[in-house]
């Protein structure tokens, strides 16, 4: 009898309606309220049902059970690591492997773990253990990828399709790893491949959207995209997409349905915001365009006066300038990045070094208290509704030489940006809002703020922005920041 309810129960939790499953999952519970079967099937059922928290508690009950058990440890490392909760769930990896060593698909996802927690490096490491296995060689070539090797990466993901043929999700990363490294052709015509046997397959159709509109075919472009795009519950990276290339198509006005849509269902993500200025733009509709970038409002300048350790700010300002120049990730025009002639840094949030520290203190600070008078006012823009309740810091320097620039960019998925100047001199290299990249058409309307030495500015991140080209000979140096919403936005990356 427990045993067929026990199955029962598994079959339903595994099912397409996973709820149904709880009735079955709450009398095994009552039957025996610590068995781990019973405890890992409410796991899955309350994971399949959006209740992560209850999962990850049961999850934990079932390993407490069965702590000899490898499987429960696994289970609950995986549930983590979709939390986001690598540093946990790594630590589950690794019980399992103690009691399973060199178990492939224990590696595999350790190696999947490492990737998502920004450890490319480990993961590769770990995946090459698990030997010529598909999904360890899937999990590498992402691995590879990440790490701009996509040469590589596209030799693990064949690899891995030769061992598992049709494999849906490794055939979609070898499209990506072929596109990246040049291959378009190889690329475009896999990619036909899967949309020929699955026309609505969301992300086979990102991907050839992407490619035509890299080739500059913007209405072919838009075309794919929008063949797969429901406006009701739009996918959020294909609508973004669909929104620029029906810009660049010269279609601004379907460009702010798609941008509406997406506001509409998704508020917390304020990327279509930058999407919809930009079409205002092309429309010439100055007041929408006003309302919406909301200057007066929302873009606050902070003329710093004291910094924490440092006995004025001609101090703290001078070691900002040498603790940035000495600090070891400054890269020369990162890749896929906007800075022209100039070296850009990583996050430099957990930067151990005093000035910085100080900089870390000051920013997060006005970063708080903008976001305090924010929460104070009605939610009567889009902006403000998209209000983040937990959030981080992400922090980053810039040294420009002469005649070097910034170009128009922004700074969604996350909410609130600024930059700091620690020294400034001339009247070229000004701080512009409202620029138009040129991947949009250029132009726009562009508000200058002049920086000065202490000087912050802190504007809305899906305002589009940029710094002026200057001449001289003296660098320019500059620190961004943002406030990124957690499970929202990202922290900077130079790759």
């Amino acid at each position: 009898m427990w045993g067929e309810m026990l199955a029962e129960a598994a079959q339903a939790a595994q099912g397409p309606d996973p709820a149904s499953a709880q009735p079955l999952v709450e009398r095994l519970l009552t039957a025996k309220p610590g068995d781990g079967d019973a405890l890992t099937l409410a796991g899955i059922v309350a994971q399949r049902t959006g209740r992560m928290e209850d999962a990850l508690a049961a999850f934990r009950a079932a390993r407490d059970a069965d702590p000899l058990d490898a499987g429960r440890h696994q289970n609950l490392a995986v549930a983590l690591k979709n939390h986001g909760a690598y540093d946990e769930a790594l630590a589950a990896f690794t019980a399992a492997l103690d009691l399973r060593p060199g178990h492939d698909g224990t590696l595999a996802n350790l190696g999947s773990c490492l990737i998502a927690a920004g450890r490319c490096e480990e993961a590769i490491e770990v995946l090459a253990a698990a030997g010529d296995k598909p999904e360890a060689l899937n999990n590498m070539g992402v691995a590879l990828a990440r790490l701009g090797r996509h040469d590589e990466a596209a030799a693990r993901y064949n690899r891995s399709l030769a061992l598992r043929p049709g494999h849906l999700e490794t055939a979609l990363n070898l499209i990506d790893a072929l596109a990246a490294s040049g291959k378009r052709d190889e690329a475009e015509n896999l990619v036909r491949q899967v949309l020929k046997a699955q026309p609505r397959n969301m992300r086979a159709a990102n991907q050839l959207g992407l490619m035509l509109e890299s080739a500059g075919d913007f209405v072919g472009a838009a075309a794919v995209l929008r063949s797969v795009f429901d406006p009701a519950a739009p996918n959020h990276a294909l609508g973004v997409n669909l929104a620029r290339t029906l810009i660049r198509a010269g279609n601004p006005e379907d460009s702010l349905r798609v941008s509406g849509a997406l506001v509409k269902t998704q508020p917390s993500v304020t990327t279509p915001l930058a999407l919809a200025l930009a079409a205002y733009e092309h429309l010439g509709q100055t007041r929408e365009l006003g309302g919406l970038m909301a200057l007066d409002r929302f873009v606050s300048v902070h003329d710093i006066t004291a910094a924490p350790g440092f006995a004025d700010m001609a101090q703290f300002n001078a070691a900002l300038v040498e603790e940035l120049r000495a600090h070891p990730s400054l890269t020369f025009e990162p890749e896929g990045l906007v800075t022209r002639q100039g070296r850009q840094s990583g996050d430099l949030a957990d930067a151990e070094t005093p000035a910085l520290r100080g900089l870390v203190s000051i920013t997060t600070m006005h970063l708080a208290e903008t976001l305090a008078g924010f929460a104070a006012q009605p939610a009567d823009h889009p902006f403000l509704r998209a209000l983040p309740a937990n959030w981080s810091l992400t922090l980053w320097g810039t040294v420009l030489q002469p005649g070097g620039e910034v170009g128009a960019h922004i700074h969604a998925p996350n909410w609130l940006s600024g930059v700091y100047y620690p020294e400034f001199a001339g009247e070229d290299g000004a701080f512009a809002i409202g620029v138009l990249p040129g991947e949009l058409g250029g132009g726009g309307t562009p508000v200058v703020k002049n920086p000065r030495a202490g000087r912050m500015i802190v504007f809305p991140s899906y305002l589009w922005h940029g710094t002026l080209p200057f001449g001289g000979e003296k660098e320019r140096i500059s620190f961004a920041f943002d406030l990124v919403p957690a499970g929202v936005g990202q922290p900077h990356k130079l790759r």
